[in-house]
């Protein structure tokens, strides 16, 4: 039996029941011409996992938009960036929406089925796999409601259409439960702390109102959820373990060594096992099982601990930032480079500049776009003492690439002021917490070193978040990796001295934050940055004044945009002639504006003057180095550049040479002219020879 739900007030409708009938729950959500297509199915596992086997899969065919895609395979392949950040934003909202005992398979797939020019599928499948899981049998802890937010001409904009996600300087996406938000990412150009949390409490507003109209349909559907409840044995071995986790076991792990921390863990963790073992195999629970709620309790009592004691495990106190050091140009060849580090964090980033040619071109469902920076992260085994295949980059490194890159685009120089493509690659040499802020500020300095003149200093920091007794709570600043793995939100804000320019955010704690919260949490945040990024600027404070001398140098100027064909030449030959005449780069932009990229010296300069002499930019007295290329009754050819003949008139030549023209100036001989007029509506070029012999 189909029904069909709407919510007026934000255009949505879903109709359930019609499709994919074999899933567990499905949800055929529209907005406008944008349909997506959400099924959410479960399997039990047959062996622990040891964590919640959730996978989410987000896909954009072609056909949403009557579109073959391009190349020579005519079938889609493997994710493109966007899908793979769309699927981590899903997973990252709907993850800790699930019982801590809950272990069975899940599988979420949204496929967008069609796509119009106004509303974005994205965040739209986010809303529809959250009402395939609440109409489900899986103990889905929902539902979740998605807004996007946008800014143009000052003034904010819930949930905006694509052509105004285009106009606006800011896009945040906020995800969020009946009681608060649970996930925000953003990219949000210099925004205040107080004007980002105005933004995340009115977008929980427009949420709670696709919250309740889910819970409207689960209650007319007559849902009825899996039976889920902790086993007895569960009950049992949470007791065992918090009886045994007392603070003189916990008293080792408070040290600032990595390694040891490490072996210190080990060593309860075994103490614990062997304690128990006779229990364990008498139960027949399962030693991964066992370990599992021990790892987690172990986490929960860490950092009930931390708040206690007022201090962290590695010595640091609650707003301490680690040590930080920077180091610029350590790679001679690359056009910048440097090398940031923060504690046992380390990242390795090379700045390159490139022509228009180098810009990324990508087909998406809004049609085919260029990008002119790219951030590319990469995250290497070693990093953190381990061996495993390397098979390209992964969803993490995807995502984290995202997320350094949002945070510096607001900050880099317009095309018109800067002509050149950027890529920034990061490598992480070592990571113990927040690689991708460690990206964001050795990117800064990276792009500095190779001297492009960025607008602001932008540096990056990573923040937990921790309950204390008293029902309050208390952040902490930059994270190391075994701080990630507790607490009640963790969050990574990059952003200059005027403010935030990306933010990413994820909340575990189901209660929903009062203001304050958020308001401490990004005050204790600024105080971070602004410590990290007065490091950096004790390495370099602003930009080199000068661009690397292996850095193609450019040359930019407007033509006639009617000229341009003839620069161009019939099938592109006579353009084709020039770059390789010459080794440079051409782009010429529609509106007229050429970027000639290539290193100093004749060749550009010859380039530079062949483009501009097919435009008709010539000048009365300038110098050519023709070649003769027809000989008339009145006169002479001469090619001043391919494409582009002027003409000698026979009375420019002296009279003992006009009776032996063919002798005199024999066709494909060089000769050296002056311009003496040139007529731009007729594009007729009156020379004369040059006597180079005086």
């Amino acid at each position: 039996m189909t029904k069909k739900f709407t919510l007026k007030e934000q255009n949505l409708s879903v109709e359930i029941g019609k499709y994919a009938k074999l899933a567990e729950g499905a949800a055929w959500v529209q907005q406008g011409e944008t349909i997506v297509l959400a099924t959410a199915v479960s399997s039990p596992t047959d062996e622990f996992p040891g964590f919640l086997p959730l996978s989410v899969d987000y896909r954009e065919p072609f056909s949403a938009v009557g579109k073959i895609p391009g190349g020579y395979l005519k079938r889609e392949g493997r994710s493109t960036d966007k899908e793979v950040l769309t699927s981590r934003l899903i997973d990252r909202a709907l993850r800790p929406l699930f019982p801590a005992h809950y272990f069975n398979q899940l599988q979420a797939i949204i496929e967008v089925c069609s796509a119009d020019k106004e509303n974005e599928p994205a965040t739209l499948s986010l809303l529809a796999i959250s009402i395939a899981l609440t109409i489900s049998k899986i103990p889905f802890m929902g539902p979740v409601g998605v807004a996007q937010v946008g800014r143009i001409d000052g003034k904010w904009i819930i949930n905006p259409t694509i052509s105004q996600i285009e106009e606006s300087d800011v896009k945040i996406i906020v995800a969020g439960i009946e009681q608060g938000v649970v996930m925000v990412e953003g990219c949000t150009n210099e925004i205040t702390e107080k004007e980002f949390i105005d933004v995340l409490f009115m977008a929980h507003d427009s949420i709670k109102e696709q919250i309740k109209w889910q819970n409207d349909i689960a209650k007319e559907l007559g849902v009825e959820k899996e039976d889920v409840n902790a086993s007895p044995e569960w009950a049992e071995w949470t007791q065992r373990c918090i009886n045994f986790i007392t603070n003189d076991r916990l008293a080792p792990i408070w040290t600032a060594d990595k390694a040891e921390r490490s072996e210190a863990i080990k060593a309860i963790v075994k103490e614990f096992l062997e304690t128990n073992r006779e229990e364990i195999e008498k139960d027949k629970v399962g030693e991964k099982w066992v370990k599992y709620i021990f790892d987690d309790l172990l986490k929960e009592k860490v950092g009930a601990r931390i708040v206690s004691v007022g201090k962290r495990v590695d010595g640091r106190s609650f707003h301490q930032v680690r040590p930080v050091s920077c180091e610029v140009g350590l790679l001679p060849r690359a056009h910048g480079s440097a090398l940031f580090n923060r504690g046992d964090t380390q990242a390795l980033v090379s700045a390159t500049l490139g022509s228009g040619q180098d810009e990324q071109r990508m087909e998406t469902l809004q049609g085919d776009i260029k990008k002119r920076f790219m951030l590319h992260y990469n995250f290497p085994p070693f990093s953190v003492g381990e061996v495993r295949p390397m098979r390209g980059p992964g969803r993490r490194e995807v995502g984290h690439g995202a997320l350094a890159a949002s945070a510096i685009q607001a900050i880099l120089p317009t095309p018109e002021e800067f002509p050149y493509t950027l890529r920034l690659k990061s490598d992480i040499l070592a990571s113990n917490g927040s690689s991708s802020m460690a990206t964001v500020c050795g990117s800064m300095l990276a792009l500095m070193d190779a001297g492009v003149p960025v607008k602001q200093m932008v540096s990056g920091i990573a923040m937990g978040l921790l309950q204390k007794p008293d029902g309050g709570f208390q952040a902490i600043s930059d994270i190391t990796g075994f701080e990630d793995a507790f607490g009640l939100m963790d969050f990574k804000v990059a952003g200059t001295q005027v403010g935030i320019t990306a933010i990413q955010m994820d909340v575990k704690y189901k209660e929903g934050f009062p203001r304050e919260v958020f308001e401490q949490a990004l005050a204790q945040a600024k105080i971070g940055r602004e410590t990290i990024l007065n490091s950096m600027k004790e390495v370099l404070s602003a930009p080199r004044p000068e661009l690397s001398q292996f850095v193609p140098k450019v040359i930019q100027f407007k033509i006639d945009k009617n000229k341009i064909g003839a620069v161009i030449g019939s099938g592109g030959k006579i353009i084709r002639e020039i770059i390789e005449m010459t080794g440079t780069t051409i782009d010429i932009a529609d509106d007229g504006t050429v970027q000639i990229f290539g290193q100093p010296g004749p060749n550009l300069d010859k380039a530079v003057g062949w483009v501009k002499t097919l435009a008709g930019d010539i000048e009365r007295g300038a110098i050519y180095n023709g070649i003769v290329r027809r000989i008339a009754d009145f006169g002479l050819f001469v090619e001043l550049v391919p494409g582009q003949d002027g003409l000698v008139h026979i009375s420019m030549i002296p009279r003992d040479k006009q009776r032996n023209l063919q002798d005199e100036y024999p066709e494909g001989s060089l000769l050296v002219v002056e311009v003496m007029d040139y007529d731009s509506e007729t594009g007729r070029i009156r020379l004369k020879p040059v006597d180079t012999k005086s």
